[in-house]
């Protein structure tokens, strides 16, 4: 009689333990699905055209899959005057319909770059859409001979508005083979030391975005390695920033074969 209780209590340990280790196993795959965040969404609302000395709204409603994101971590609109390089950076809020918005009146005719940059849930991500304005003054116009030389100097030296000088070169690589993605940045002609810089990288033909944040090697030098897994064209974009008053960006392409 003992040789058989000895025996069932041997069978009902070993079962508990087998359902113990089958529960164990459910939980961390639970888990592990758990870790993958939805990646941030912004949908950015610019109307194409208006008129200067009205006031313009601007929204950007951000989702985390079906989620509305009312806790962003900050929202600042960029206006950015196309011709002359002079921006804004103005801060967004929420509004009763859980939108981030601004008002803004524009004085200058001309074409403008709006982007809203979205910091949120350790995540960031900034699209731009343009506007274009009429019926207000006209940009002042510069000198004939001088016009010309100072739109090369911007566009040779990868400047983008009217802070930080960031020069990062497009190329060529090949699926699954690391490539070395390198940005040099400076500021009045010295390197940027301490800078925050960031890639936004997305194939064309896609929506899928994938930040990187890129450390700096030596003075004003930031490099990142990046493994592409897919073939196609890339866009990178490059995010610099330093305290509250430098931001800027500049746009390039990857070819991956």
């Amino acid at each position: 009689m003992k040789r058989f209780l000895a025996i069932g209590s041997i069978l009902t340990v070993l079962m508990l333990s087998a359902c113990g280790t089958k529960e164990e196993h459910v939980n961390h795959g639970a888990t592990s699905s758990d870790e993958v965040p939805e990646m941030l969404e912004v949908d950015l609302t610019v109307p194409e055209t208006a008129a200067a000395g009205e006031a313009v709204t601007f929204t950007a409603a951000v989702t985390q899959g079906e989620e509305i994101v009312e806790d962003a971590d900050e929202v600042k609109f960029e206006v950015l005057n196309l011709s002359s390089g002079e921006k804004e950076m103005i801060d967004g809020s929420l509004n009763e319909d859980k939108l981030y918005s601004i008002d803004y009146t524009f004085k200058t005719n001309g074409t403008y770059d709006i982007t809203s940059h979205v910091t949120a849930r350790s995540m960031h991500t900034m699209p731009t859409k343009q506007i274009s304005i009429t019926g207000g003054e006209e940009e002042a116009a510069s000198e004939p001979d001088s016009e010309p030389t100072v739109k090369h100097e911007k566009h040779g030296k990868d400047h983008h508005g009217t802070g930080a000088t960031i020069v990062f070169n497009e190329g060529t690589t090949t699926v699954g083979e690391a490539v070395n993605l390198v940005t040099k940045v400076s500021l009045s002609d010295e390197p940027l030391e301490g800078a925050r810089v960031q890639y936004d990288i997305v194939r064309i033909d896609a929506e899928h975005h994938t930040w990187l944040d890129v450390p700096e090697e030596k003075a004003g030098v930031y490099q990142k390695e990046f493994t592409f897994t897919e073939a196609g064209t890339y866009a990178i974009e490059v995010h610099v920033t330093k305290g509250d008053d430098l931001h800027d960006h500049v746009k390039k392409t990857y070819t991956v074969k």
